[in-house]
């Protein structure tokens, strides 16, 4: 990977490539160094958002990650191979779909998650720098793992959203990059309720926590809408410039969206919300610019796909499960005038990698084009592997070209 300030990237980003950036991230979400460009005399910044779809830790996964010399679990494997391309960010966003509950709960898989805390540490060495918290997993540990995992995140400069502490906490944030505040939310769908008590996967929330979970139910979804909107509001009075909307919805593995992914999507662009990156599904679904009849335009990932679980072929008969994708939006703001706009965006095709060594599994994601490039140097080494990994890069490049002339694949 070449090492080049993040302007040379972005540049490179007009043309559809990146060039991999090696900078580490000491702190989430602080300032880098400012590039800027002097564009007709005014002067210009730029920053990229970036996500990425479900981190899930199945049985599987946490048993590959475990060493027995040391007893301990370290998954920074899982993303060695991947880590340059999401510290090309800015800002980047991950959605962990399990908990940490802690060692005395027993860790486990589906349907019930709860993985070591190594793995907050590994997400921080990969480069993320938020991680939503709520989706129809965030109880399967209960109201003591809802918090724990909060707490977990933040002992490792993580900044969870979607959950909080208590009232007094907000489980959203709006920090300033360069000069530009950006203000992330996080919101999952909830199953139905019972006895009048929200839900997540028939999980009961205790009424005195309801309000620590950002949800919203598709049987009341007007009402809850309202409430959305009053936190895109709010979220504007405190000075967010761009509003991100991570979203936990729509039908597991259906490749489309369906039609409250659409209507929601519709509402959260009259909301003025700029950029949606959702998860859930477990399968890449289409990138769209929604087009609003106020004249806001907000992009719409509706479905990262899987960053990594172990949903594979063999186990689902579903090969899309497999994919993932890290999506990427630059925006640029004009410091004299304050304009900001929507500069470029860019997708990354991922794939999980899992092979045996010394008769253990080994998991990690790779950008699957830049693999095939250079096999050896991505582990990427056994017939089967090499031909799933083409089957994925070209199951991903032509579904979001049929969906998406306008987003580039990043192939540097």
């Amino acid at each position: 990977m070449r090492k080049l300030a993040l302007v040379i990237v972005l540049l490179f980003l007009i043309s559809g490539c990146f060039w991999g950036n090696n900078q580490n991230l000491e702190q989430p979400l602080e300032p880098k160094p400012q590039p800027q460009e002097i564009i007709e005399g005014e002067k210009i910044v730029e920053i990229t958002i970036a996500s990425v779809g479900d981190i899930m830790v199945h049985s599987r996964q946490f048993e590959a990650a475990y060493d027995p010399q040391t007893k301990m679990y370290n998954f920074e494997n899982n993303f060695t191979l991947i880590k340059d391309y999401i510290k090309l960010a800015d800002i980047a966003i991950a959605n962990l779909e399990t908990t940490f509950g802690g060692e005395e709960r027993g860790y486990s898989g589906y349907p019930r998650f709860n993985t070591p805390d190594t793995m907050a540490d590994a997400l921080k060495y990969a480069g993320f720098d938020v991680v939503s918290t709520i989706n129809n997993h965030t109880m399967d540990t209960g109201i003591k793992g809802m918090f724990r995992t909060i707490e977990v995140l933040k002992s490792r400069g993580l900044t969870p959203i979607g959950t909080r502490e208590s009232l007094e906490d907000k489980s959203y944030i709006i920090k300033e990059i360069k000069g530009i505040n950006v203000g992330i939310t996080a919101y999952s769908y909830e199953t139905p309720s019972t006895n009048g008590m929200k839900t997540l996967n028939g999980i009961l929330i205790p009424k005195e926590y309801t309000e620590l979970f950002d949800t919203f139910n598709y049987q009341q979804l007007e009402r809850d809408l309202e409430k959305i909107q009053k936190r895109i509001e709010n979220m504007r009075e405190e000075g967010a410039e761009i509003i991100v909307f991570v979203v936990h919805w729509g039908s597991e593995y259906q490749r489309s969206y369906d039609k409250f992914q659409k209507e929601i999507g519709e509402k959260l662009n009259s909301f003025g919300v700029d950029l949606i990156f959702g998860s859930h599904p477990h399968v890449i679904q289409p990138i769209k610019t929604i087009e609003g009849e106020n004249g806001h335009t907000t992009m719409v990932a509706y479905s990262l796909g899987n960053f990594i679980s172990n949903q594979r072929y063999e186990f689902l008969n579903n090969r899309y499960t497999e994919d993932g994708i890290v999506v990427y939006a630059t925006y640029q703001k004009n410091l004299k005038t304050g304009e900001i706009s929507l500069k470029e965006t860019a997708y990354l095709p991922t794939w999980v990698n899992r092979y045996r060594v010394n008769g253990r599994w080994v998991y990690e994601v790779i950008p699957v084009f830049q693999a095939l490039q250079n096999k050896e140097a991505y582990n990427l080494t056994n017939t089967d592997s090499i031909e799933r990994a083409k089957i994925s890069l070209n199951n991903t490049v032509n579904w979001i070209k049929e969906h998406n002339t306008d987003i580039k694949q990043i192939i540097d």
